[in-house]
């Protein structure tokens, strides 16, 4: 069971405690009435209104009770479409401008999983960033590189502009230029690492 309401669920559990607290009441104050009238007996009684005139009251309540939640819940998943398609329009948005960038970049969630990457990001790392999976895994064969960006979930450390050198898939060495840093939400937590590359030039031999 997925632990995280929706906002449909939210709506629902509101609106059956609602109903709820509506029926204690209704029913705390017909139990009062009935006790008053039995234990006072000699007291004069209000015209009592009919059985069919109270539970037209009854309905009458419950159907607008029910009629202003469906008008919360309307509003509630208007807002979620709005924040939603604004989210897609911004994902579209980043895409262009990463694509456009002259480094590689990935990103990885709060939990180390790949959620994006450009295609230099791809060509200068040489790995695979496709399918959802860890900077472990993706970052296997650079050992380096996945130490980096571990360090940095764990305890914060951002690393700028260090080389780190590994065979590439045609075994010459390549040398790339990282930076891994870390975006945090608007309470402080870390919500992200991305970890920006570029190739650099082979280091001259001694002379």
């Amino acid at each position: 069971m997925n632990p995280h309401l929706n906002p449909q669920h939210m709506m629902l559990l509101l609106g059956g405690a609602v109903l709820a607290i509506f029926a204690l009441i209704l029913g705390a104050y017909l139990l009062q009435r009935y006790l008053s009238h039995t234990l006072n007996p000699q007291e004069p009684k209000p015209p009592r209104l009919r059985v069919d005139d109270e539970a037209a009251f009854t309905l009458a309540t419950v159907k607008g009770v029910v009629t202003e939640l469906k008008s919360e819940q309307k509003a509630a998943q208007e807002k979620l479409l709005g924040a939603e398609r604004r989210a897609e329009e911004n994902a579209r948005k980043f895409e262009l401008l990463a694509g456009e960038i002259d480094y590689g970049l990935m990103i990885f969630d709060s939990g180390g999983f790949v959620t994006f990457s450009n295609p230099l990001a791809r060509k200068v790392l040489a790995v695979d960033t496709w399918s959802r999976r860890r900077y472990g895994e993706v970052f296997r064969d650079i050992p380096d590189l996945s130490g980096l960006i571990g360090e940095c979930f764990e305890t914060g450390t951002e690393t700028r502009k260090k080389t780190v050198e590994f065979s590439g898939p045609d075994g010459n060495t390549r040398r790339v230029e990282v930076s891994v840093l870390t975006t945090h939400d608007r309470f402080g937590a870390m919500e992200a690492v991305a970890c920006l590359s570029r190739e650099v030039a082979p280091a001259a031999p001694d002379a």
